[in-house]
């Protein structure tokens, strides 16, 4: 519950490295300063063993004695005053202490700032969040003597480490800090409770404490909102620990700059930092993409200086072709792309089609860089992405031109690109659809019955997925909504509340009293079915794949023959007039519709592009409202005679004759555009042939899909498919 997943050494050199630059020492003097450096101030605050701790004092101790200076006597102030290392684990934080001890073991010092942080409920009967606890800057006085006591320090230096750990006093903060979310449980952590507060065996009663002693020290204007973790927290300590000039270099989850959740910590960071480096890795699984060992999560690091930013903030994108492999070959990765970013020789995002500059040891590939700017809302799309040419193509559709490689010329074909929201709503949260709540109320006046139990359902739904099933344009309801009835459960509820209302103290009902809870159960009945009645209008036909498995899906946007809610899998999208979900659907099931999802989506995990209904309305498409009444026909015509095509897997999308027979009859027949576009070996053919290229699409995946036709005994088609391994992957 901890999620100590530990930065790898060769990752911690990468980040130390870009952290503090040859050309920019901590403080602002020279790197042969002593006294400067010697009061600079590091911290870690859930320092874990101290890598990165480690990994910054040795590479100001290189830099120092690089520059004539000696760094045994930077040891003993920098171990007194400079290093500050927090965490929770006592083991963590003695292992911390030894490696920074043993850099110069024949070196004295007094004293350190290297504490075990106080967790879980104190003696007192107070909780503790251990380093969260200095969120808020007055109460670390009280709880760094608790965290202090173990150690025998006296007062007067109680206070003086309450000084240290003050907010806007940190030169650098290093640090990867836990991910770990408050819900969304899955596997062995169903039924904890709380994992953010979890570990050490702790009680619900505490956990809940420990929650609302985050709220609280959080205020009104933090960063952490509980959905996207504790590391979002963690990162709010860090921006108001960090001086003016400070750095920050952290270890962040990938959806830190591209998830819905993130939004706000983007914003500040945005508007706070300049300096921005973020660096991801191009590779294909879960485990390769990642700076921390053992953990599948996608990551990146961030590094950033606190201090006014440009009118116009942009960002350095680092993407690594692999993970670090050695400490030396990180340190020279961080001094090629310190010194190509120093230059100014960069490609950008708004170039055309030529890529990114590459990063290189000597003649070995290791990366390459794109500078990007950032924009005021919404993701940070520019990650992990191996490809870059695909990025500045998915940069120019969503400014409305098909500005793609093979096609360099002066007029680009040119498309109206809208967001969803800005011409259609979307369906209700699926728990809004039949969650109850933990007292029995219900959230949601539906129950999901999958099979349907009839063959024409009152209430169809399309709840799950089912990648075989949904190979074509149009697929159908897996399963049926059912208006709740009042349960035991709430009707126990209700009772007990009709009881608090009258004051009735009755050990059983009275007659008037059974007459008062009769009617509130109806009215109840009668709730149920107006809320049904509410949720059933955002039917529709039109159905969002926000969880798209690129390696093993088809569609991103699926249509039934009649309406249907939309659950988890397949929320709702709502169009005022019908007609323009034909050209939607083809759209967004297109090469280019694709490219946008793509682009846009959290990809934190290798072969998935995922968003959240409330972000749907945010990714870019066609705005069918530009097109006439002509192109809808001629887009439900297309849609007609394609929807018994099988389609075959994103990842298969260069070998798949139903997406270019699609992208033909959408950019040709519907839009009016160059049949060039999708002749073989055209623009559009290279971008289905890059897609599918994209470690970020396939995941590695090993096997592909064959559709085959086979025949039952009464000699019907019956269309199949199975699975083959591959040889190119």
């Amino acid at each position: 519950f901890l999620a100590t997943f530990y930065t790898r050494p060769a990752a911690a050199s990468l980040l130390a490295g870009l952290a503090m630059p040859a050309d920019r020492p901590p403080g602002g003097a020279d790197w042969g300063d002593r006294e400067t450096l010697a009061a600079v101030q590091i911290g870690d605050f859930a320092c874990g063993t101290g890598t990165l701790l480690s990994a910054a004092y040795q590479r100001m101790s290189l830099l120092h004695e690089l520059n004539g200076g000696d760094p045994r006597s930077l040891h003993a102030p920098l171990m007194r005053h400079g290093i500050v290392g927090l965490d929770v684990l006592n083991m963590g934080v003695h292992l911390t202490a030894a490696m920074l001890a043993g850099s110069h073991p024949d070196t004295p010092f007094e004293g350190e700032c290297l504490l075990t942080m106080p967790y879980g409920e104190q003696p007192d009967g107070s909780v503790a969040i251990g380093s969260l606890d200095l969120l808020e800057e007055n109460g670390q006085y009280s709880i760094l003597k608790t965290a202090t006591r173990v150690g025998g320090r006296s007062e007067d230096e109680v206070k003086d480490l309450v000084q240290r750990v003050a907010h806007d006093k940190f030169d650098l903060v290093i640090m990867n800090p836990p991910f770990t979310r408050s819900g969304g449980l899955e596997g062995e952590r169903v039924g904890t409770g709380n994992a953010a507060f979890a570990a050490f065996e702790t009680s619900r009663a505490t956990q809940k404490k420990m929650q609302s002693t985050l709220v609280r020290k959080r205020g009104k204007n933090s960063i952490g909102n509980g959905n996207a973790g504790l590391a979002a927290d963690f990162l709010d300590l860090v921006m108001r620990k960090s001086r003016d000039d400070g750095v920050m270099a952290l270890v962040l989850p990938l959806s830190a700059i591209s998830g819905g959740a993130w939004e706000r910590a983007r914003q500040e960071i945005r508007r706070e930092y300049t300096d921005i480096i973020v660096v991801s890795i191009a590779a294909s699984g879960n485990f390769q993409r990642s700076f921390s060992a053992d953990t599948g999560i996608a990551e990146c690091l961030l590094i950033a200086r606190r201090g006014a930013p440009a009118a116009q903030p942009r960002a350095l994108f680092a993407i690594l072709a692999s993970q670090p492999l050695s400490a030396v070959a990180s340190e020279l990765v961080a001094e090629e792309i310190t010194r190509t970013f120093r230059s100014g020789r960069i490609r950008r995002l708004e170039d055309v089609s030529l890529g990114g500059t590459s990063i290189r040891l000597g003649d070995v590939p290791a990366g390459q860089l794109i500078d990007c700017p950032l924009p005021g809302s919404g993701p940070w799309t520019m990650a992990g992405i191996d490809d870059v040419s695909l990025a500045q193509a998915a940069y120019h559709l969503t400014r409305g031109r098909i500005a793609l490689a093979d096609s360099l010329h002066s007029e680009w074909p040119e498309v109206k690109v809208t967001n969803v929201g800005s011409m259609a709503g979307h369906g209700p949260y699926h728990l809004d659809i039949y969650q109850d709540t933990t007292t029995g109320s219900p959230r949601g006046p539906f129950e999901i019955v999958s099979p349907p139990t009839v063959s024409v359902p009152t209430y169809p739904v399309i709840w799950a997925h089912n990648a075989k099933s949904e190979r074509n344009l149009m697929i159908e309801p897996d399963a049926e909504g059912q208006i709740k009835t009042v349960s035991p459960k709430y009707r126990t509820l209700i009772e007990s509340q009709a009881r608090r209302q009258h004051a009735y103290s009755g050990e059983d009902l009275d007659e008037q009293m059974a007459r008062v809870v009769e009617d509130k159960v109806l009215e109840a009945e009668k709730g149920l079915q107006e809320n049904a009645l509410r949720i059933w209008a955002t039917a529709t036909r039109s159905h969002y794949n926000p969880d798209l498995r690129f390696n093993s899906q088809s569609l991103i946007v699926a249509m039934t023959e009649r309406q249907c809610l939309g659950g988890r899998a397949w929320p709702s999208v709502i169009f005022e007039n019908e007609e323009h979900e034909y050209a939607f659907a083809l759209w967004c099931n297109s090469t280019l519709g694709l490219l946008l999802h793509w682009w846009t989506s959290n990809k934190t995990q290798s072969g998935r592009g995922t968003t959240t209904v409330t972000s749907i309305p945010n990714i870019p498409t066609l705005d069918t409202r530009t097109l006439s009444v002509e192109q809808h026909i001629a887009a439900r015509d297309a849609f007609y005679a394609m929807r018994d095509l099988r389609f075959l897997p994103f990842d298969q999308i260069d070998e798949d004759p139903a997406r270019a027979e699609l992208d033909r009859r959408l950019l040709v027949d519907v839009l009016g555009l160059s049949t060039s576009l999708c002749e073989p070996d055209g623009p559009i053919d290279l971008l289905r042939r890059k897609l599918a290229a994209e470690p970020q699409i396939h995941g590695g995946k090993k096997t592909r899909v064959i559709f085959y036709e086979d025949r039952d005994d009464d000699g019907q088609v019956i269309h199949r498919e199975r699975t083959e391994v591959r040889t190119d992957r």
